[in-house]
This record gives C-alpha cells, structure tokens and sequence, in this order.
C-alpha cells in the first residue's frame, strides 16, 4: 500500500478494511505526508507484535511498517517500521 502526499489524519486504518487475508500473508504500507506531521490510528485490525505501530507521520519523511497476518488473532501484527533519516 503507498499513500502519499497525506493531507489528513488516517482515523482508523481498519475501516472499510476489504478482502480476506491468510495466515502469514505479508503487507507493506508506505505512507509520506504533504509537509505536515498527520496522526495515525490503526483500528482493531492492527497489532504492535515485535515493533511499535506508528502513531504519526515525520514531516515530509517515508514511513514503512511491516505486517505479517495473524489468523490465530485476526490481526495484522506490526514487524518492522522505519522512518527515513
């Protein structure tokens, strides 16, 4: 998933969430601002298991988050994020 030029607070990564995933299913999120930090809240979906969930964008940075699918917990547990320097 890339998002760019975010322009707004993402409120609930989980609403609207589509689709079925499967157990140990991989996923990438990219997300970059529009030159102001926006708040993040992820929703029921998502899991801080091993890295932390960000809760908000670094100006004008590319921020990555890691998630590997759950099935046990039907959630999609965080892995990895890093904001570039």
């Amino acid at each position: 998933v890339v998002i760019t030029a975010l322009a707004a607070a993402i409120t609930s990564f989980t609403d609207n969430l589509s689709g079925t995933p499967t157990e140990g299913q991989k996923l990438t999120i990219r997300i970059k601002d529009d030159g102001t930090a926006r708040a993040i809240a992820w929703g029921l979906s998502f899991a801080s298991r091993g890295a932390t969930l960000p809760t908000t964008t670094t100006l004008g940075k590319y921020t990555y988050v890691g998630l590997v699918y759950n099935d046990v917990a039907d959630v999609w547990d965080c892995v990895a994020t890093v904001t570039e320097a």
